[in-house]
């Protein structure tokens, strides 16, 4: 079972083991605490129940001989004494039977009680009672009557009794059979836990020291050479499985670094042979590069001359780029400020468009509101009218009701003045008409007037717009034009710049050329006398490959030791 499981410390697999053992020997302590408790168990049955109701039975069987026998000598001799001790005898059979009530439940043992108690009230009742009246013969007759309950009620607690021994009996065996059992079952547990014990703990040191014996088994076969071994089996996760598991590293990385230094030391042997042919290769061909080097010291002094005169040639085309440059850069300056210009007016022709607009809707507003009222003079004119309509209407009947009233004498004098005071309100009803007609009509006069001026204005103004309107679509397209113009000539002028730095650059890499062509020919000299010294080198590179290419030899011979 320890083999399955996978521990990852020793610490974990020997706490293991010896919780096992541990595990089992508490099973075998609880095992034998609770046979020890059923033996103890059945002891405390035998003296606190069993030993206890067999006494009571005893003492109630002997209690019903002696009770009988005071009751025959109180009759025969009538002294008290005999009384007293038949009372003194029932209180301890009372007390026995009250104990063997509460201690057992046997139907025997109740009805056995019951005819005790019968008796006991027999002979308190027609024995002692007749006696004490002085019916002697009546209470030895009554006495005798029941001499055969007595025996029974005394046979009754002499077969309780003996029960009760064979019940401690039983309890007896039980018990013995039990301590037998619990001591067997124990010797058994005591010894299958010893051989857990010794197996856990083989199987223990086992799991230990086989992996330890196969490591060092593996190390020593390294310490021989021989890495060609296949790794150690990994199968545990502790401090051994670790151990394992770095030794099968140490083996794979051994045999990995004997490898490549196999490899390498082939490859050196290889590659000093070819190096010591490349040495000779490169001592010829120093030799004719000291030669070429000549040639070129020759060919860089003349580059040296023809580069002054370039850069003479360079210098006065950097001065004819520069003038350019300058004029672009004025001439940038003026078309900035061209556009610069060229952007106020379009910002002024963009305000003076959004006044006509503001000022064609409000001449637009005016038109409508002097045609409104125009409009409600019009109204104004027929209310006059119905007015002036009605103020007739009213003298009319102001008239008529003059007449009447004069028709009717006295009688109508009052309503007469009302009716001329009717009349010449009407009267003044009809003068005001008459002057609020007149003012209506100059209304109306001033207000067509109007309106035919606002809507020759609103003309002019609608025109005048269209006129700013195609201006500031003309200033647009200037600005556009101009704009482009800008970024031309700005284009033009960073060319130039450009243009300018590069105669620089030019100018400084012809100078450079010069002095690179002066220098080169003094480096031709040098790398004439550096190739000689190569060739002396070349010679000592020779016979350190031979050196090299030995030690590789010897290196392979002590990496052949080992077995891969």
């Amino acid at each position: 079972m320890l083999q399955k499981l996978r521990f990852k410390t020793i610490r974990a697999k020997i706490l293991s083991a010896f919780f096992i053992v541990v595990f089992f020997i508490a099973c075998f302590n609880t095992y034998s605490y609770f046979a020890n408790k059923r033996v103890i168990s059945a002891g405390e049955e035998i003296v606190y129940k069993e030993l206890q109701l067999l006494t009571a039975n005893e003492k109630l069987a002997s209690t019903i001989s002696v009770r009988t026998t005071a009751a025959k000598s109180y009759v025969l001799t009538g002294d008290q004494k005999y009384k007293k001790e038949f009372e003194a005898y029932v209180k301890i059979a009372e007390e026995n039977n009250k104990l063997l009530t509460e201690l057992s439940t046997d139907t025997n043992l109740s009805k056995t009680v019951e005819k005790a108690r019968e008796w006991r009230g027999f002979v308190q009742t027609k024995v002692f009672d007749e006696y004490d009246k002085g019916n002697v013969e009546l209470a030895i007759q009554n006495l005798n009557s029941i001499d055969s309950l007595a025996t029974e009620v005394r046979k009754g607690y002499e077969g309780l009794a003996q029960a009760r021994e064979a019940s401690i009996n039983e309890l007896g065996q039980a018990m013995i059979a039990q301590s037998k059992e619990s001591l067997n079952v124990g010797l058994a547990i005591g010894v299958m836990i010893t051989l857990i014990a010794i197996v856990t703990a083989y199987i223990s040191a086992h799991m230990i020291a086989n992996p330890i014996k196969a490591v060092i088994e593996k190390i020593s076969q390294m310490a021989d050479g021989d890495i060609s071994q296949p790794p150690l089996p990994e199968r545990m996760k502790d401090e051994i499985g670790l151990l394992v598991q770095s030794t099968n590293t140490l083996n794979q990385r051994l045999h990995e670094i004997i490898g490549s230094i196999h490899v390498v030391s082939g490859n050196v042997a290889a590659n000093s042979e070819q190096l010591a042919q490349s040495s000779l290769d490169v001592k010829t061909g120093a030799e004719q590069i000291a030669l070429t080097m000549l040639e070129l010291a020759g060919g860089s002094e003349s580059q040296a001359h023809n580069a002054s005169d370039l850069a003479q040639i360079i210098d006065t085309f950097k001065v004819n780029v520069q003038q350019a440059n300058a004029q672009g850069i004025d001439l940038q300056g003026y078309s900035s400020e061209v556009l610069q210009l060229t952007t106020s007016g379009q910002q002024l022709m963009n305000t003076s468009t959004q006044q006509m607009f503001a000022i064609d809707t409000i001449v637009q507003e005016a038109v409508a509101k002097v045609e409104g009222l125009n409009r409600q003079s019009q109204e104004i004119s027929k209310l006059v009218s119905v007015i002036d309509d009605i103020a007739n209407q009213t003298n009319l009947l102001a008239l008529n009701a003059a007449i009447e009233a004069a028709r009717a004498g006295e009688q109508g004098k009052g309503f007469a003045v009302v009716a001329a005071e009717v009349r010449k309100l009407a009267e003044q009803v009809s003068y005001s008409v008459t002057d609020i007609s007149a003012i209506v009509g100059r209304i109306q006069n001033e207000t067509v007037g109007v309106t035919a001026s606002l809507q020759t204005g609103y003309e002019e103004v609608k025109r005048g717009t269209e006129q700013i309107t195609n201006t500031n679509t003309t200033f647009e397209q200037i600005a556009s034009a101009v704009n482009s113009m800008f970024s031309n000539i700005q284009g033009i002028t960073e060319n130039l710049q450009g243009i300018s730095t590069t105669t620089e650059h030019i100018n400084r890499s012809i100078d450079e050329i010069a002095a690179i062509s002066e220098q080169s020919a003094a480096g031709v000299e040098q790398t004439t006398a550096t190739i000689d010294e190569t060739v002396v080198t070349m010679d000592e590179i020779s016979k350190n490959t031979d050196d090299l290419a030995s030690m590789a030899e010897r290196l392979n011979k002590e990496v052949q030791h080992f077995k891969l």
